[in-house]
């Protein structure tokens, strides 16, 4: 762990230890700084911070959820034995990544609680850096809730660090959590700066908010709203898709909004995909989605990578290009937020409101850096839908679960994995709520089809 992040996660553990002292009992080390300092300067409050980003780009959290998300669709198949239950849709309540996942997310909600509770009883910071760190601990209680939501269902919505109100606390409703995710965001976007406070592209800001606000929105299906965050995101002028394929996971690359630092310039997703030297990849894309391309697609052959295994031939994401230490000028982040989900979250709410010139421009945009023909403007309403969804489907593939999370949206979970997986059932739709969390919490209630 690079000295800094080190430094960073000290903070950040102090803060959970101190929060958690009516859970456990822990004597911080004696170099520590005291929980009642953290925010007493911009530095040691920036610090606290910045270890929520890093606690993001955890195995689970950056890593293994989007792959299980994956395979839970029709994206990715699996060499590994002991992950077919995710192909075949058949997850355990007991299921140990499942229970990790649930928990380290838990744990940046927390840390984003601390942070929030610390700053609102500071008086040794400046203004802006308060606005600025208020701004992005609701930005991060946000997104790990999105997750949460859209994997389990009905979720505990914890805002605070008494463990008095939380140890027990019972599942919300999709409903209120979803507006709690709102508010955040939308207090959020009103607190953080327009710029980059680090220079790189790894701390959130203003459109960053709005982004992961117009994604939510489209998620709820308010068509209206999506389009107007969106198009403040696009209308910015700070981020373009128009580049190289080969180029768009790269640290601060142009279309991106919002990555996670990772100093060796690697990602652990890159690592996960990427086979080792005369090795296969443990996780490769189901043959549907493969066919779905366009033989003349730029993203097929920049994103994915043929492999041979038992003598036949499968592709993997390719989309990070470095399994370890990069080249200088070669340096990948994980991608949270680009401009061009923006432009197909426009697309697709155009679509809805049967504006299928607009959303079909949207969706040409892409097209074009695909080296696709432009789709033509008097598409119907019965016919553009699917194109957004056959654009998004190509263009987002393997990122934090998007195609998961899109046939939830678009209601065509249940078509979708009957055709592909026989033994499909329609509870499967929820992951089973981990039963290690609901024995130490028995107001937690199990999911349907897990009993």
């Amino acid at each position: 762990m690079p000295q800094h992040y080190r430094i960073y996660y000290l903070i950040f553990t102090l803060l959970l230890i101190t929060s958690c002292k009516k859970l456990i009992t822990v004597d911080a080390p004696s170099d520590e700084i005291p929980a009642g300092s953290v925010f007493s300067n911009d530095a040691l409050a920036d610090a606290a911070v910045a270890d929520l980003y890093y606690s993001l780009s955890g195995y689970f959290d950056s890593n293994l959820l989007p792959v299980i998300n994956g395979m839970t669709a029709d994206e990715l198949n699996t060499f590994n034995g002991t992950h077919l239950r995710y192909v075949n849709n058949a997850i355990l309540p007991t299921d140990a990544p499942l229970l990790s996942s649930w928990r380290e997310l838990y744990k940046v909600i927390y840390g984003a609680n601390a942070v929030l509770e610390g700053l609102a009883t500071s008086n040794g910071l400046s203004f802006e850096k308060a606005q600025q760190l208020k701004g992005e601990a609701e930005f991060v209680r946000a997104f790990c809730y999105y997750y949460l939501v859209n994997c389990w269902g009905d979720v505990p919505l914890i805002v605070t660090t008494d463990v008095n109100q939380t140890a027990l606390a019972p599942r919300t409703g999709i409903d209120s959590v979803y507006n709690q995710i709102i508010a955040d965001l939308n207090y959020a976007s009103q607190l953080l700066p327009v710029s980059y406070n680090t220079g790189e592209k790894v701390r959130a800001n203003r459109w960053a908010a709005i982004a992961l606000l117009a994604r939510v929105q489209l998620q709820r299906g308010n068509w209206e709203n999506a389009i107007a965050l969106s198009s403040q995101v696009i209308n910015a002028g700070i981020y373009t898709p128009l580049i190289s394929p080969d180029s768009v996971f790269l640290r601060n690359s142009r279309p991106a909004i919002l990555q996670v630092w990772r100093s060796e310039g690697y990602t652990l997703l890159g690592q996960t995909f990427l086979p080792s030297e005369g090795s296969f990849s443990f996780y490769p894309f189901t043959e549907d989605f493969m066919q779905s391309f366009d033989t003349a697609d730029k993203r097929k052959n920049s994103w994915t990578k043929p492999f041979t295994y038992g003598g036949s031939t499968y592709y993997n994401c390719y989309k990070y290009r470095n399994r370890t230490a990069a080249i200088a000028g070669k340096e990948e982040y994980l991608m949270v937020l680009r401009i061009e989900e923006q432009y197909l979250i426009r697309a697709e709410a155009f679509a809805h409101l049967d504006n299928c010139r607009d959303a079909l421009a949207d969706l040409n945009v892409l097209r074009e850096r695909a080296g696709l023909p432009a789709l033509s403007d008097t598409t119907i309403r019965d016919s553009c839908l699917p194109l957004v969804e056959r654009e998004r489907r190509m263009e987002l593939f393997t990122e934090w679960g998007d195609r998961w999370f899109s046939l939830h949206r678009t209601g065509h979970l249940d078509t979708v994995m009957k055709t592909i997986k026989p033994g499909w059932k329609s509870t499967a739709a929820l992951y089973p709520i981990p039963q290690e969390e609901r024995n130490r919490n028995p107001h937690l209630t199990q999911n349907n089809g897990y009993q």
